[in-house]
């Protein structure tokens, strides 16, 4: 199990212009969001790094997300490993030089979108996964990775492959059989239709808090310690 033993305070709008993520005073539990647009957030859509840092803040956990990319919305900041358009080949190819920089106790890896169908991409993208992992791993052996079964999409036919997908990362994790892998199904009780803005992918507000939920039951499950 994570723990720490120091009471943190969070401010409400931290200055994406002067990120202090190199600040180990506070002992906190630091977290990388590692993905694609759909962990980095966008003009017309929220990341579900968001509700989940207020969840985090709420129940008073000491946790700080770390990354080179500051997100912003108007009221917060968090800081991820977000790279909209890319996909987990392109993770696995910069992988190793972020987590140099950001070496997180904790990661939530949610890649697996920008194929499409017809590549037949499912192989290339357990491959890139297993490859993040093992980069992690290497820089740091007592990462916790979380690992997602990834969002649907109604984008079809393009994104017809990641039910499959979702089952390959199932067999990927149970196959690594490591205590510090963690598998979150973040496609079950996904409705794309009621989940996602109009472009059938990224999530909306309902969806970004039923992601951003689904995460902090898994996290809740390694977290031992609440602040004071």
């Amino acid at each position: 199990m994570l723990s720490t033993s120091v009471s943190v305070g969070y401010p409400a709008c931290p200055d994406a212009s002067e990120p202090n993520q190199n600040d180990t005073t506070s002992q906190e539990i630091t977290i990388l969001g590692l993905g694609d647009s759909i962990t980095q957030g966008g003009a017309d859509f929220v990341s579900y790094l968001f509700p989940l840092q207020k969840k985090i803040r709420d129940a008073r956990y000491r946790l700080k997300f770390i990354g080179p990319k500051p997100s912003v919305s108007p009221t917060d900041t968090v800081y991820n490993a977000g790279y909209g358009g890319k996909n987990a080949e392109y993770l696995a190819s910069i992988v190793d030089s972020i987590y140099t920089r950001f070496p997180a106790d904790v990661v939530l890896l949610h890649t697996g979108h920008n194929h499409f169908d017809t590549e037949k991409p499912v192989a290339g993208i357990i491959a890139a996964q297993q490859s993040i992992i093992s980069k992690l791993t290497a820089i740091n052996p007592r990462v916790i990775i979380l690992v997602a079964q990834v969002i649907t999409s109604g984008k079809l036919p393009k994104y017809s492959y990641i039910p499959a997908l979702n089952e390959e990362i199932k067999a990927m994790v149970n196959h690594l059989n490591s205590k510090n892998l963690i598998l979150v199904n973040q496609a079950k009780g996904w409705d794309w239709q009621k989940m996602t803005i109009a472009d059938k992918v990224h999530p909306n507000a309902v969806g970004a808090e039923k992601m951003a939920q689904t995460w902090f039951r898994a996290l809740k499950r390694k977290l031992s310690v609440r602040s004071k």
